[in-house]
């Protein structure tokens, strides 16, 4: 299987990873859900409180680091060349994608949907490591 194929089943069977922000040099992370649309491989959505503290950070510094959060085993997806940005699809645009991918996440659109706002994760490059051999990388 080629690199993109690994990046692309990866991602395609996991909704969360650790996202990184760094103000100030003071670094945050932080646990988020996520839906990943393989047509789209260089962007990774995600919905937050508008109001959250993590909000603020991508205003100050839009560059952020993640790692997918594997479900079994050791293969996950690691970027340090990524940026944040507030997208211009809203929660209503997204919530079949986001509920399809994200158990329970009708739940949350329910009870706090009116505060979401949905933000996009730009990679431009990637680093895929799928088994115990050297991890490659992906561009974009």
């Amino acid at each position: 299987m080629d690199s993109i194929s690994k990046y692309k089943t990866i991602l395609g069977n996991t909704n969360t990873i650790a996202l990184a922000t760094s103000v100030m040099n003071n670094p945050n992370v932080r646990i988020v859900n996520f839906y990943f649309n393989q047509k789209q491989p260089n962007i990774l959505y995600f919905a937050s409180d508008r109001k959250n503290c993590k909000v603020e950070e991508f205003t100050r510094n839009n560059i952020i680091a993640f790692t997918s959060i594997p479900n079994e085993g050791i293969h996950h997806v690691r970027s340090v060349k990524a940026t944040v940005q507030k997208s211009k699809q809203t929660i209503n645009d997204m919530a079949q994608s986001f509920i399809s991918a994200i158990p329970g996440y009708d739940e949350t659109i329910n009870a706090i949907g009116d505060t979401l706002d949905v933000f996009e994760i730009h990679i431009s490059e990637a680093m895929v490591i799928s088994d115990f051999e050297k991890p490659t990388f992906i561009k974009f």
